[in-house]
């Protein structure tokens, strides 16, 4: 390869699975220190993520709100889009080359809190279902319709 070609997939230096994460902008760590999960999230918004507390086309709770909390980054360049959960203060974080591998990430830990409470819909996938067979309203960001306003 010369210095002037570029690998399969442009300008993008991942085209798949997990990436680094030292390509995210900040890395949210652990966070005891005595506040709760909207202190975690005002910690990062900063750095560009976004806490996301609903998910799914009708907007299912995706964590245990104020003990538990996600959030998402996008790359403004689409090089990673990253996934950060808060767990009574513990925080892991995982990074993904796509927005959809990120989500499926998310749509994984969506089903399993709502498969141990009541606070999903009824009809959710078991949390091993096959990721082709979930139905898609179950496998999305929470957007509200506000065309009813």
């Amino acid at each position: 390869m010369t210095d002037t070609s570029r690998p399969l997939g442009g300008d993008r230096p991942f085209t798949s699975g997990p990436v680094p994460l030292e390509v995210l902008p900040f890395l949210p760590e652990d966070f005891h220190d005595g506040g709760d999960a909207g202190d975690w999230l005002a910690h990062l918004k900063p750095w560009g993520w976004t806490g996301v507390r609903d998910w799914g086309s009708e907007g299912w709770d995706l964590g245990n709100w104020p003990y538990q909390a996600v959030a998402l980054y996008d790359s403004p360049f689409d090089i990673c889009y990253g996934l950060a959960v808060y767990t009574e203060g513990d925080v892991t974080v995982e990074a993904w080359a796509t927005r959809e591998e990120r989500d499926a990430s998310v749509t994984a830990i969506a089903l399993s809190y709502w498969s141990d409470s009541d606070r999903g819909p009824a009809d959710a996938p078991d949390p091993d279902t096959p990721p082709a067979e979930i139905p898609a309203r179950f496998c999305c960001p929470y957007t509200p319709d506000d065309s009813a306003s």
